[in-house]
């Protein structure tokens, strides 16, 4: 079959192929979930009695309403952000003979887990500018080789989906990978827990479980680096454009804006929810804290159950209208969490679950459908422009994806400063208000998205 760019397709992977390249998504997931989802749980921990880590950095705040950690945690993932299409323009116009993805992917994954750890690794044991300097440089070294490993894997899924269908499938095992990566993460104050019942105190337990998911993680990135040859199952394609052609190029294009401007709101969302789980578990819900982790688990093993329905119906339904539905499903979440406590007559563990089973369907949305759009609309500009540049496209969706983890690392600790007590959750309820605030900014962007204007590009895909 001829591609439209003239060159001989490739050969479709087989099922066990597309397993070994959702364990790349499974790899990533865990060695990026501590640094993204634990900075502020171990070094700014909630007041339950006493603290649960010792204090290693400034508490207070600083210029006006911020945090040190809030600031350090921002400015690594501005940082982060701003490599993503770097990284992505070089890995788009590469010709390295072992793959112009896998190159970057072979040369990241080690570093990419040894840092994962580092981070939580502070020089001194007690409050010190020493352990701010530590965590800035290391914080940035790991963003750098996250981002080295996780745009090229991203961009190979449109150069792999020779299909919209196939691009799908890739986007869903993919979400899968990735979400039993956060699944897992998520298990860590479980895991503490038991560790500390074998002797390890309070920093050993937390250091030892991330330690485990870097050495576990490693080895599944490593899977796809090994195993899944770019030549044959890739078209032979690189870029001519330079890095701000290439991503004028993008950008000129209205739905796309729409639809990063959405993926934008969403991802501070969701970053309000991993980030403030434990807050809100063990605060408005008064639970113990093992139990964020129980909520957790019961919501992505729920959304497993969603992904061959999804993948079903999408065709019949639209992408648009699906991830419209996600975005409405998680503002009532939100509204949930904001209220636990605050309802007499419905005890805030049964809050807790209903709000859990109605973000699984949103969860699972999520983790298929925004890939899979920004995959399409990879594959409708190499087909109107003749340029394959996916690895731009992987870039500027992860720079929106990192860009809003930086505004919700910044922000978060400064609600916390408002209250972060039993005595007084001030600060951790307004969080959650904000999250349902950002899914409504969300939805209303994408309304914006033409969904009907790319698939009418892409169906000339394979018309010849």
């Amino acid at each position: 079959m001829q591609s439209l760019s003239g060159n001989i397709a490739k050969q479709t992977m087989t099922r066990g192929k597309v397993v070994i390249f959702a364990f790349g998504g499974f790899g990533w997931s865990l060695l990026s979930f501590a640094p993204s989802n634990l900075l502020t749980y171990f070094y700014f921990p909630p007041e339950v009695g006493a603290n649960t880590f010792p204090v290693f950095i400034f508490q207070g705040a600083v210029i006006g309403v911020l945090t040190i950690l809030g600031v350090i945690a921002f400015t690594g993932r501005i940082f982060d952000a701003v490599t993503d299409p770097i990284i992505a323009g070089i890995s788009d116009r590469s010709k390295f003979k072992f793959g112009r993805r896998r190159t970057f992917m072979l040369i990241s994954a080690l570093p990419f887990a040894l840092l994962s750890v580092i981070v939580f690794l502070p020089l001194t044991p007690g409050e010190s500018n020493l352990n701010a300097v530590w965590l800035v440089v290391n914080l940035f070294l790991f963003y750098l080789f996250f981002t080295m490993y996780v745009i090229p894997y991203s961009a190979m899924i449109p150069e792999l989906g020779h299909t919209s269908k196939q691009r799908l499938l890739l986007c869903t095992i993919g979400s899968v990978g990735w979400a039993l990566g956060f699944f897992i993460g998520n298990s860590i104050y479980a895991l503490k827990e038991v560790l500390q019942n074998l002797g390890l105190n309070e920093v050993r337990a937390m250091q030892s479980g991330i330690g485990l998911f870097a050495i576990i993680g490693f080895i599944s990135c490593m899977l796809p680096v090994i195993f899944i040859d770019e030549r044959k199952y890739c078209e032979k394609h690189s870029s001519n454009e330079k890095l701000f052609q290439a991503l004028k190029g993008a950008l000129v294009n209205p739905d796309y804006v729409f639809f990063m401007g959405s993926t934008f709101a969403y991802f501070v969302g969701n970053l309000f929810l991993e980030i403030g789980i434990i807050y809100y578990v063990t605060l408005l819900m008064k639970l113990p804290a093992s139990m964020a982790s129980l909520l957790m688990a019961i919501m992505f093993i729920a959304s497993f159950c969603f992904y061959p329905l999804l993948y079903k119906i999408v065709d019949k339904i639209g992408k648009k209208r699906l991830l419209s539905w996600a975005f409405y499903l998680q503002t009532i979440v939100f509204a949930l969490i904001s209220l636990s406590g605050l309802v007499p007559f419905i005890p805030a563990r049964i809050m807790g679950y209903i709000g859990i089973a109605l973000a699984s369907l949103a969860v699972a949305v999520f983790g298929i459908i925004p890939g899979a759009i920004n995959s399409d609309i990879a594959r409708m500009d190499s087909i109107k422009t003749g340029n394959h540049k996916e690895g731009i496209f992987s870039g500027l969706y992860g720079f929106m994806n990192k860009a809003a983890i930086s505004f919700s690392n910044l922000i978060f600790p400064s609600f916390l400063l408002l209250g972060r007590s039993e005595a007084n959750p001030l600060g951790v309820r307004l969080a959650a208000v904000t999250g349902a605030v950002m899914m409504v900014i969300g939805v209303l962007l994408l309304r914006k998205y033409n969904e009907k204007r790319v698939n009418s590009v892409l169906a000339t895909e394979n018309a010849d």
